[in-house]
């Protein structure tokens, strides 16, 4: 082989492998997409009706997108509190506020969590984490906690080995792509999470269940969390993507009750909730309900 025939070869593999590793290209928010950062929705019928079951804010320190206070601003978060809870009664289902795929969980559910003189019974801490599978909102990624089951865990309180354990902390089953304050991060298999039979890489749709409200002591709630793509930096993230930012979710979207007949303009996000107009089948309100593995 000649040596110019050699160096066109080294050439090509170069910008082959130059190709493959290329990073993808920073995601932000689409101007089409309704938000406290873009426009609001064409009409506002219908937009924002049922916000008094939002509760506390996440803490506007972690907040780096939007505004930095929620609905709530008198409520104090915890620090670096990066969602806000839906004030719902335990047991309620849970639905996807938008198109998503679940990429990661954990569960850290207990019978009690004791903190000093303070015990709370239950302490339910299941936790969700997901990304857009919308057009919407590309590249975002929701987090659900304080849940207390799930019908994407097809083990989750069936298998005895993915239930809840005795003191919060004992135990942590985690797999997939975990997202917290400062950092996120691939789990494999901690502590037989495999034992809860996640549906890994399902999407599920708008208004579909996704889990229960849980409780701690006696406070139900579910929490939502959302970390949206934006092409600037965030200076808190310790790990991960920096290009993944926080945001208050009960100022920063415009929020719609979900029926199947409904229109959501663009952007605009589900309660995740039932409500007047619309129920789920009677089988998946039982905490117990499980989707098919296929």
């Amino acid at each position: 082989m000649s040596l110019k025939i050699l160096l066109l070869v080294l050439v090509i593999n170069v910008f082959l492998l130059g190709a493959c590793s290329a990073p993808k290209p920073i995601q932000g928010v689409p101007d089409t997409s309704a938000s406290a950062i873009t426009l609001p929705p064409p009409s506002m019928e219908g937009i924002n009706t049922h916000n008094h079951v939002f509760g506390t804010d996440a803490d506007p320190d972690i907040i780096t997108l939007g505004p930095k206070y929620g609905t709530n601003p008198d409520w104090p978060p915890y620090p670096n509190k990066y969602g806000m809870e839906f004030e719902l009664e335990h047991g309620t289902p849970v639905l996807a506020p938008i198109d998503m795929v679940l990429i990661g969980f954990s569960n850290r559910n207990a019978e009690r969590r004791t903190r000093g003189e303070q015990v709370d019974t239950p302490y339910n801490d299941l936790m969700l984490c997901f990304e857009s599978a919308s057009p919407d909102w590309p590249g975002m990624i929701i987090v659900v906690y304080h849940l207390v089951s799930s019908p994407l865990l097809l083990g989750h309180n069936v298998n005895p080995d993915c239930g809840e354990c005795e003191e919060w902390g004992d135990r942590t089953q985690a797999r997939g792509h975990l997202y917290f304050d400062t950092n996120d991060y691939e789990v494999s298999n901690e502590d037989d999470a495999d034992k809860c039979e996640p549906l890994i890489g399902r999407t599920v749709k708008r208004g579909e269940v996704i889990g229960y409200a849980g409780s701690v002591g006696t406070h139900s709630m579910a929490a939502f969390c959302f970390k949206v793509s934006h092409t600037s930096e965030n200076p808190t993230v310790e790990r991960g993507n920096r290009y993944l930012h926080w945001v208050q979710p009960g100022t920063f979207f415009y929020w719609k009750c979900y029926t199947p007949e409904s229109d959501f303009p663009s952007g605009v996000l589900a309660y995740p909730f039932e409500w007047e107009g619309y129920q789920l089948p009677a089988e998946q309100r039982d905490v117990d309900f499980k989707y098919d593995a296929n």
